[in-house]
């Protein structure tokens, strides 16, 4: 499975990447944010894990066996559940989770319509989602080099940099509360919560 041999590369090519453009910090602050009962999508091989508070409990999934191997050798001030599942068909019942995060996650992917209304399905009427994701950048050199990356990595990893986040989130039926971009505009941080009914 191409998320297990994924687990290799991971963490080496995120070490090397995200503190010097300012990812590691920012992912540190958006992951202090989650409250109560978490859920995270995608969990990995665990970086967000660290960063959680003592007081919320995590429950991790992935579909990687690998990625969730590694995880298992992260420290956490919080309480940590580690979960084999995927996230198009979430073992949980409905209203389950205070909050949900996603950390490039939603990019990578492929049916990210399906995993938002799974996200949707588990959130209290009153949770947040919590997200850090590629996006079209704003400068339009930039984003055409990047959506001709993406055409590669889309293929090779998931991950995409022409999905605007923002909408997807927008049509997937969440409202959003803060939003921040780091990187011009290639990386967003965004705090959603549910709007209207599931």
């Amino acid at each position: 499975m191409l998320y297990d041999m994924a687990s290799f590369i991971y963490e080496p090519i995120n070490a090397l990447l995200e503190k010097p453009i300012g990812i590691r910090k920012a992912r540190k602050e958006l992951i202090e944010k989650a409250r109560g009962r978490v859920i995270e999508l995608g969990v990995g091989t665990g970086l967000n894990l660290p960063f959680y508070r003592e007081d919320v409990e995590v429950v991790g999934i992935d579909i990687s066996e690998r990625m969730l191997k590694k995880a298992k050798g992260k420290k956490s001030p919080a309480k940590v559940k580690l979960v084999k599942a995927d996230a198009c068909s979430l073992p949980f019942p409905d209203r389950s989770f205070d909050t949900a995060v996603s950390t490039f996650f939603l990019c990578v992917v492929p049916e990210k319509e399906r995993v938002l209304r799974e996200v949707r399905r588990v959130l209290k009427p009153d949770g947040f989602l919590l997200a850090m994701e590629c996006s079209p950048p704003k400068n339009p050199v930039f984003r055409t080099f990047l959506s001709g990356l993406s055409a590669l990595t889309s293929r090779l990893t998931g991950t995409d940099f022409r999905v605007d986040v923002g909408n997807l989130l927008k049509k997937g039926g969440f409202e959003i509360l803060e939003e921040r971009s780091l990187v011009n505009g290639a990386v967003r941080l965004l705090v959603a919560k549910p709007s209207g009914e599931p």
